[in-house]
């Protein structure tokens, strides 16, 4: 038994020598080779061979020996003639040498020199074209009959006739007559008409739009918490809709900002119902209902936060959604007994009333501690409505009460009141980023207002509005350098500076606002030297966001920003200045954000830098 397993042994341990000898010896002899592609100038055609060519997209894989490399190039050599005509060039040659030797001859008979070859020395394999003229679309004809809107070719005459131009145009007019209301359109494409002489082309393309139809009845697949009826009412079409592939992107793209599936899958069907009506089928996959996370935030002037969120995305199955948050901040900064927190409950009901419009409830608990500022007890109630207009447009209006003690460290007594603020709230924003933690293009708009009179049963008279505007603009690649601008102006008014809530005053400074300088330190000040806050505030902000190695950026950045007494900006306070330079780093739920801010004109009473660290862009 004992010989046995020593014979089996030695029997493994050669199999596995002879394993290590063939891989290293097929390591051995893989060739190195260079290749050059020339004759060319044209971008469209050198992308197009090197999309194309082995040679060059499997350098780094090379074959065994010489003989595998020539039979490489010579499948190579109908690649680049295949490129050449698709770019027009019908009379272009291509020629494919390996250390000066035409590919057309074979492999030498003694290769062993060439296959020897090591980095220092690699194998010059050239790729030589002689594209010729490049031939020109002189004609273009669309042969159709009976639609209301006529197809016109957008490629012009004396184009190049290149063969990817010429198939999206045929895409173009088939796209455009489905759009008509016609799902089985068909747009044909004969042989082009070549004329070799005049080194011209001739397209023809023939439209066969097929019977009209409007959209039918949408079956629903994959639902096992959410309610049939609520799906249908944002994808059922209205009656007599007519058929377009943008109708069927829309459906689709509807439900997915119900965020409550992780797919959606919209399929028309292949043929018509009696009718005249194209019937859709949308197969979804419904996302986990509950979800959780959690955040943290530092700066070297406000201390340390955190944050842990707790949700539901649809509670009783027609996508109502619920979230609860705590977030507690202050740490470093204030003492345990004075921790900050917030404590919210947000339920969303979709679709009340009408579709596209949202009843929206929060209950917020606040405690915050602020010895510049003041310090805030508070229990606020909204409850509104939050209607969406377009894609990038939606609207609010609601009721907000808030119960307060706050104590304005503004006076030296340090007095302590009690408030109630009832009245109403709205507001219109308009989003066209691409991107919520993350954008690289678009614009973002806000204006909110809010009224709490007396007369409603407010202790002060205190009304206010916000108005905001952020811009993004794409100057590299797939936002590898964005410049991003942001534009704050806002204003309380009602009663005096003095009467007003001190919560509902108006400071500036933090990592949200201009960095560099503490939160809520931006502020006028009284003769005593204390924050008294503002009735109108100025923020901006500009910033270069340049990303590299797919997940890294350096972002330098410039805030301003004032606080006046007045009800309007009369910039009579100084206008504060701070600069500094962010990193980045891009994960897939948004970028970590890192912020060193030096003030450029501080006061006394100012941190000569600031250090930041959160989630997301700073806007």
């Amino acid at each position: 038994m004992r010989d046995r397993k020593h014979r089996s042994q030695l029997l493994a341990a050669a199999f596995g020598l002879s394993i290590s000898l063939l891989v290293s010896s097929e390591l051995a002899l893989a060739l190195e080779y260079e290749p050059k592609l020339s004759g060319s100038d044209d971008d469209g055609l050198v992308n197009a061979i090197n999309g194309s060519s082995t040679l060059i997209e499997l350098k780094d894989k090379p074959p065994a020996d010489i003989v595998g490399l020539y039979r490489r190039a010579r499948e190579d050599l109908d690649q680049v003639e295949k490129a050449l005509r698709s770019n027009g060039y019908y009379d272009g040659e291509a020629n494919i040498t390996i250390d000066g030797r035409n590919v057309s001859e074979g492999a030498p008979i003694d290769g062993g020199p060439l296959n020897k070859r090591d980095k220092d020395h690699p194998i010059a394999v050239e790729i030589k074209v002689k594209p010729g003229p490049q031939y020109k679309v002189t004609e273009i004809k669309v042969e159709q009959s009976g639609l209301k809107q006529p197809l016109k070719a957008q490629m012009q005459a004396g184009a190049p006739a290149r063969a990817a131009d010429i198939l999206t145009e045929r895409d173009r007019l088939l796209a455009n007559v489905m759009s008509q209301g016609y799902p089985f359109a068909q747009v044909e494409l004969p042989p082009a008409v070549v004329d070799h002489a005049a080194h011209s082309m001739s397209v023809t393309y023939k439209v066969e739009q097929g019977p009209p139809a409007t959209l039918g009845a949408v079956t629903i697949k994959g639902l096992t918490r959410t309610n049939p009826n609520f799906v249908q009412r944002h994808v059922a079409p209205p009656p007599g809709q007519p058929y377009s592939p943008e109708a069927l992107t829309a459906m689709r793209d509807e439900l997915r900002t119900l965020d409550i599936f992780d797919s959606v899958k919209v399929t028309p069907a292949t043929t018509l119902a009696p009718d005249g009506s194209l019937p859709v089928e949308v197969d979804v996959s419904e996302r986990k209902p509950r979800f959780f996370g959690f955040g943290a935030n530092y700066s070297t002037n406000d201390g340390a936060g955190l944050s842990a969120f707790w949700g539901h995305r649809n509670l009783f199955g027609n996508g109502e959604r619920l979230r609860l948050q705590a977030d507690i901040s202050g740490f470093g900064e204030n003492s345990f007994s004075q921790t900050n927190y917030d404590l919210t409950g947000t339920f969303r009901r979709p679709d009340f009333l009408t579709t596209n419009q949202d009843l929206v409830s929060t209950l917020a608990l606040t405690r915050q501690f602020d010895s510049d500022t003041f310090d805030k007890t508070a229990a606020t109630a909204d409850l509104g409505i939050e209607r969406r207009l377009s894609k990038t447009v939606s609207v609010t209006a609601g009721l907000e009460v808030e119960k307060s003690q706050i104590t304005d460290h503004s006076s030296n007594s340090g007095s302590t009141q009690d408030f109630l603020l009832i009245g109403p709230t709205a507001g219109i924003k308009r989003d066209t980023s691409d991107d919520l933690l993350n954008p690289t293009r678009g614009t973002r708009l806000s204006f909110n207002a809010s009224a709490f009179p007396t007369w409603l049963g407010s202790s002060e008279n205190v009304f206010s509005t916000q108005s905001s505007g952020a811009g993004y603009l794409n100057l590299m690649g797939k936002g590898d350098l964005v410049l991003a601008g942001r534009l704050a102006v806002a204003n309380v008014f009602g009663s005096s500076l003095e009467q007003l809530p001190a919560d509902r005053r108006l400071y500036a400074g933090g990592g949200g606002s201009v960095r560099g300088y503490k939160f809520r330190s931006i502020s006028p000040r009284d003769g005593d030297n204390n924050l008294t806050g503002g009735r109108s505030s100025v923020e901006t902000s500009i910033e270069l966001r340049y990303r590299f190695l797919e997940n890294y950026g350096i972002v330098p950045f410039f805030d301003a920003g004032e606080v006046s007494g007045d009800v309007f900006p009369t910039f009579n306070e100084p206008i504060q200045y701070a600069a500094g330079l962010g990193f980045r780093y891009y994960t897939s739920i948004g970028p970590i954000r890192a912020d060193f801010a030096v003030p450029l004109n501080p006061t006394r009473h100012d941190d000569k830098f600031a250090f930041y660290i959160s989630i997301g862009q700073a806007f």
